[in-house]
Parts: structure tokens; sequence; C-alpha cells
């Protein structure tokens, strides 16, 4: 053991590294140690250092040990100093320990130590903890195995082009292989090469961002996910947590109430919220902000445009100083200048014509969608980010071609673009992967029961975020048996109506005028560090004239900065289902009035339709039922909609515009059966409403007594059958199972009729 050591750390030069990774662990363990005692509230044990009250936690003194040991590992680089490089090493050991035991904090922004969050910092830790026992063993990631030897050999340009692609193929496999959730398979595979191909292959974890990016349409796939899932990976999962919880303690559970802490006087205010909950709020209004921008069809373009120009004169520049040192040697050899330039030019016209096409392509799309689904198509479509990939890759490879095939025309004799081709034939090789799946997102879009699907789940997403859970609610919310309170209407001679400081749309927003979102956490901020009481006169969704009024603010106005309460709204052009449910709802409406108009006449769309709006209304009545405000200082008026207008937006205008499809009316009955079912008592006003209408629409529109029944039946597939949902006597049975006693003999013998 002795020889291993001396002849695997020791001689190699990794003594400090053993070192770092043996303070820190044993750091690790000490802390975690150490905070369970103080969980445990053992008398004996020293607690958390709390000079004037408050709480500095241990990540405090790890980042400073850090930084003075990588300060002093700098200072000391030119000097052969061993000893003090073993000592600077386990100082860095122990303070990289005391940060990653705390990393779920940092990552989190708040205390998370003890939550399921907090799981994080086990796993960073013992990722820390492999990642350096490989080092140890003189195991080297990608990049740092000697891939660059055989270039260091032999200095072949060849070979340095080999080398680079492969190293590029093996870092793709990470990223994939992360992706797809399969952290320590990718992690590891950075220093053995065959598991990154393992875990790029083989299925993505079903809440990886490849399983939700790539699996949304194929449930086949997302079942297997979920089945292997299940099947092996929870078991390792349950392993996992045992070892955690064995060193680090339970997480979860709520620890005990630590001791009231002495009373510090202090001057801010109780509303005053946090850093890390502002800085939380900010990232999260940057986010939808960036989910909700317009962005410019012609800016990628542009950049891919210019970065081509510079790419193709910096390679020719590069060719022309390999043929001048006399390197390009066997790689340009027998390669003929006009078959390259005839090349080139091949490349170069054929994206220009393919980029014609693409734009005539797209236009068509656009006004087929526009004519025939449903205006709000044209803006999905613009949006897409493969369109302007497509089209900024095609101009880019007719101008990175262009230049080339221009260089070796102008300069025959002395120029040989072979490194310049080579990417030549790389990027036409991506713009025809570009067009086709240019090709397929256009179909997608085009394909209405796709279009439908991916609405829906724009308006799925939309409403869990509108939304939260009941367990998610804040402490002060109305708890899940308290209905919606109704806003209480302003009396119109209330002295405070008349002193309120009314905010206008005076400049008009160059995105749009359509109010798309507006940041409440600020506007709450901004409301209690001004005093005075914000209300907001638009409803998202709305169109907001010129001059309109956008606030209306009571109370002290002096502090008050317009400008900056207009930085809490978004404007665009479209209200899109990204933004709220009830945009959703609408663009599904909108699909379906345009499948049941006289040009277009499809009834089958409208059922899809309705499939889909069926499935929205079900997420959507046990979560608005209830009021999630925050803050009394803000006024919100418009903001929530009521059960019974998501109701009226889903189904009233379909209602209205189905006269003469009793299929659609069978599957918009079912809707309201389902309805009446899921949703509680309360809920159930506006659904009866609304059937006894369908039922006075019947008698009105329809007089055969074959058409009186056909339409008054609910159907969940619109006309599956002549009873509809009624006809079912009873569910599919696979097996042996015997009917209820109280079904007719003839009923049983037709069952097991063979067929």
């Amino acid at each position: 053991m002795r020889s291993w050591f001396e002849h695997t750390v020791v001689d190699t030069g990794r003594l400090p590294l053993f070192f770092l990774l043996l303070a820190f662990v044993l750091t690790f363990l000490f802390i975690r140690f150490s905070v369970r005692m103080i969980r445990a509230e053992v008398s004996w044990w020293p607690g958390n250092v709390t000079p004037g009250g408050m709480h500095i936690h241990h990540m405090v003194f790890g980042l400073m040990m850090m930084l003075v040991s990588g300060f002093a590992f700098i200072a000391l680089a030119d000097y052969h100093t061993p000893i003090a490089n073993c000592v600077l090493a386990s100082v860095f050991g122990i303070g990289s320990a005391l940060v990653l035991d705390e990393y779920a904090l940092v990552l989190h922004l708040r205390d998370v130590y003890w939550a399921e969050e907090g799981r994080s910092s086990i796993d960073a830790v013992f990722v820390a903890i492999a990642i350096s026992f490989l080092f140890l063993l003189g195991v080297h990631p990608i990049g740092f195995a000697g891939e660059f030897d055989p270039y260091e050999q032999d200095r072949s340009l060849a070979t340095l082009i080999g080398v680079v692609v492969a190293i590029v193929i093996q870092l793709g496999l990470a990223v994939i292989t992360l992706m797809k959730g399969k952290l320590w398979t990718g992690l590891i595979g950075l220093f053995f090469t065959p598991l990154l191909l393992v875990g790029a292959i083989r299925l993505s974890r079903p809440g990886a961002p490849w399983a939700r990016s790539r699996y949304r349409d194929k449930p086949a796939k997302m079942s297997r996910a979920v089945a292997r899932e299940q099947r092996y990976r929870e078991p390792m999962i349950h392993a996992k947590i045992y070892v955690q919880e064995t060193v680090s303690g339970s997480f979860g559970s709520t620890p005990p109430t630590p001791p009231p802490l002495p009373v510090v006087d202090t001057t801010t205010p109780t509303t005053k919220v946090g850093l890390s909950r502002r800085l939380s709020d900010r990232i999260r209004w940057r986010r939808t902000r960036r989910r909700l921008r317009t962005v410019p069809v012609w800016r990628l373009p542009v950049i891919l445009v210019v970065l081509s120009v510079v790419s193709a004169n910096i390679l020719v520049g590069i060719d022309g100083d390999l043929v001048s040192d006399g390197d390009v040697g066997t790689i340009s050899e027998g390669v003929d200048a006009g078959a390259t330039a005839t090349l080139l030019s091949v490349i170069a016209g054929g994206m220009i014509t393919l980029t014609g096409l693409v734009f005539t392509a797209i236009t068509l799309a656009m006004q087929f969608g526009a004519s025939q689904i449903s205006v709000r198509v044209v803006p999905m479509l613009a949006q897409q980010r493969v369109m302007r990939w497509s089209i900024g890759m095609f101009l880019a490879t007719f101008v990175f071609s262009l230049i080339i095939a221009l260089d070796l025309a102008l300069d025959s004799e002395n120029s040989s673009p072979t490194i310049s081709t080579a990417i030549a034939l790389l990027l036409a090789l991506a713009s025809a992967i570009l067009f086709i799946a240019l090709v397929a997102k256009v179909g997608s879009i085009l394909n209405s029961s796709r279009l439908l699907r991916w609405i829906a789940a724009q308006g799925r997403s939309a409403t869990i975020r509108a939304y939260p859970l009941y367990e998610d609610l804040p402490s002060g919310a109305p708890k899940p048996s308290q209905p919606l309170p109704l806003p209480q209407p302003r009396e119109s001679g209330n002295s405070e109506s008349a002193d309120a400081l009314v905010i206008r749309l005076r400049h008009l927003s160059p995105d749009g005028r359509i109010l798309l979102a507006i940041d409440l956490a600020r506007l709450q901020r901004l409301a209690s560090r001004w005093d005075v009481s914000v209300e907001v006169v638009p409803s998202i969704g709305e169109f907001v004239a010129q001059n309109a009024p956008l606030f209306e603010v009571r109370g002290p106005s002096l502090k008050v900065r317009p400008d900056t309460l207009m930085s809490c709204l978004i404007f665009g052009d479209t209200h899109s289902p990204v933004v709220s449910p009830g945009a959703a709802l609408q663009s599904i409406v909108d699909i379906a009035l345009k499948a049941l108009s006289p040009a277009i006449n499809d009834p089958g769309r409208a059922v899809q339709a309705l499939d889909h709006i069926e499935d929205l209304l079900v997420l959507l009545a046990p979560r608005v039922r209830f009021d999630t405000s925050t803050s009394d200082l803000t006024l919100i008026r418009g903001q929530q909609r009521t059960w019974t207008d998501y109701v009226s937006v889903a189904t009233d205008e379909i209602r209205h515009f189905s006269t003469n499809s009793a299929q659609v009316q069978r599957r918009l009955r079912a809707v309201f059966a389902t309805l009446l079912e899921a949703c509680p008592p309360d809920q159930h006003p506006p659904l009866l409403e609304r059937v006894d209408a369908l039922d006075a629409q019947l008698t009105r529109e329809w007089t055969g007594a074959l058409d009186l029944r056909l339409a008054s039946v609910a159907d969940p597939q619109g006309l599956g059958s002549e009873a509809g949902a009624t006809g079912r006597i009873h569910p599919l049975i696979i097996g042996s199972s015997e009917l209820p006693d109280e079904r007719s003999s003839g009923q049983t013998e037709s069952r097991s009729q063979p067929t």
C-alpha cells in the first residue's frame, strides 16, 4: 500500500491533491455531525454562530478560506514549496467542503438546508469527491487525457482536425447525456468515453429537459421512460437517499424551533421584502419578458451573415498561410481549383435559391393558416426559432461560399481553400438538416391536431403558473374551503376616487398595445415603499388605447414615478397562449369557430378543440376558486377571472355557432357533463345555466324527433354512436369477471358471443 501510494500519489506530484481530498472529506463529515448536533439541541455542543442575533452560515468561513488559500497558491507559484502546497491545499479543501455543504442555499437564495431542496448540497459534495478521486488516480477528462499527443508528434493539420472533431463529438455526447438527466453518467463519462455513448443512446429520464422537449408528442417513449424510471431508477434513488440521510441527517422535515434570539432594534419596516425574494422575483420577471417579447425575424440572420463574413476572411488567411508555409501537404494534393470553385458556386447558388423557396413557402403557409385555421397562427409561425435559424443559416452559407469562391477566382494560383471548402460543405449539410426541421415545424403548425395540442400544453403551463396548488399558496391565502371573494365595487361618491392620480398611456409601445403581463411583486413593493394604493385599470389581454388610464394611485403621490410603474407592464401584439389560460382558451375557441364557419364547415376540428377545452377547464376548476393575492396595498382589478368567466370564454361562442351541427352540440354537452361531475357544487350554476341554454337552443333549431334525440345526447366523441355516452352498458372488461346481477341475461349473452 505504501509503495502504491508513493508511486501513484507522491512521485506524480499529486500529494497536494491528496491532502485537499482528505481535508474535504473530513471537514464535510465534521460539519454534518455538527449541524446534526445543533438540530438535536444537544446541550454540550456549541450552537450556531450568531453575533448580535445574526446567523452566520459556515459557507462564509469557507469562502474566506478558499480566497486566502487560492491567493497564497498564486503568490507561491514560482517557488518550490511542497509543504506549503500541501497546507494550502488542505485549507482550500476545508473551505470547499464548507461552501458545498451549503450549495443549496446559494442555488435557491434561501435557507433550504433541511428542506428537500437541500439534498442538492449532498449531491454536489459527492460529485466533488468523485471527480477529485479520479484526478488523484491519474484519470483525466476529455481534452486532458493525451488526445493531443499524436498531433505533438507529427504536427499534421489532418491530425489536429481529427483530434478536434473527436473532442467535439465527445463533448456533444456529454451534453446530450446531461440533458437526458443522467448527471453521474455524464460526469463520469467525461473520464470514460464509452459511458457517454451509452447515456446518449438510451432513453431520457422523464423529468429531464430532453424528455420535456422531445417526448412531448411521443407518448410511447415517455411511457417507456417512466416505466424504466420506476423499475431501475427509483430503487437507486432510494438507496442514494438512505446513504445521504445516514451521513447527513433526514431532509424534508421541519427542524425544532430554535430559542428566541435577542431582540435587535432595527428601523427596517416589517413589510420589506428580503433580498433573495426580490432577486428571485426579478429573475422570474426577466424570464417572463424574454418569453413574451417579440424577436425580430431579421436579427439572427444578420448576425449569422456577419459571422460568416468574418469567419470566411479569417479562414482565407489561414489557408493562405498554410499554402505559403507548405503545410497543406497531402490534404490539397490532387484537388482541382476549378472543381473547388464550381463546388462553392453550386453551394452558394443552391443556398440563395433555397432561401427564396423558404420565404415563398412560409408566406403561403401563413396565408393558409390565417385563412383556414386562425389568424393567431401567423405570429406563432413568425416566432419559431427554427425559421430564423434556417433563413440565417441559408444566407450565411451563401455568403461564406461566395467569399471563398471569389478569393479562389481572383488568386487561383496561390489559393488552396482546403479548410474553407470543408467548412462550406459542413454548413451546407447543416442547412439541409435545418430545411428538413423547418418543413416539419411548418407542417406541425398547419396540422390542426398538433396545433391544438401545442396550444393546450401552453395553456396548462400558464394555468399552473397563474394558479398554484393549494399547498403552495402563501400563508395568508384563503383555505381550500373558502370560495373566491368577490371584488367589492367602489362607490362613485368616494372622496378618494376624486383625489386619485391617474397615469395614462402617453407613449405608444413599439411592441404593441395589448397588455400581456404585470409584475405584481414589484408593484406591491413600490406601493409599500411609496405608502400608496396602486390599482391597475386594464386587465391582461386588453387592448390599451392611447391616453387610456393604466394606473390609479391613491395616497401621497409625491414619491410616485410613472415611468417606474410603466416598467411593470409588458405590451405586445398578440395575446399568446403562453400568457394566460384565458388566452389559450381564446386561441382554441378561435380555431373551433373557424372550423364551424360556412367556408370551412369542419365540425370534426371543432370537436377536437372541445377535447382540449374540456381538459383545460378540468385543470382550472379547482384552482380558480381561491384568491392568491399576498398584499392589500396593491389592488388588481380584472386580473383574476372567475370560474364563470372561463366557462363563458370557452363555451359560449361555440354554443352559438354550433346550431347546425349535432356532433358539436353532443360534444359540448359532454363537456358540461364532465365538468358537473368533476367540479364541486358551488361551481355548478354556470354549467347548469349553459346546459339549459343548450336545451332551449335544441328545441328552436331541431324539429325532427330523430334530430332532437341525437342532438340531446352527450357524447365525448361527438358522434361516436347514436346513444353516445349513455349507450355504454358496461366498461371494457378483460378476463373472466362476471357482470353485475342486475344486467339482463340478453346483455350477458350478447357480450359473451365471439366476435
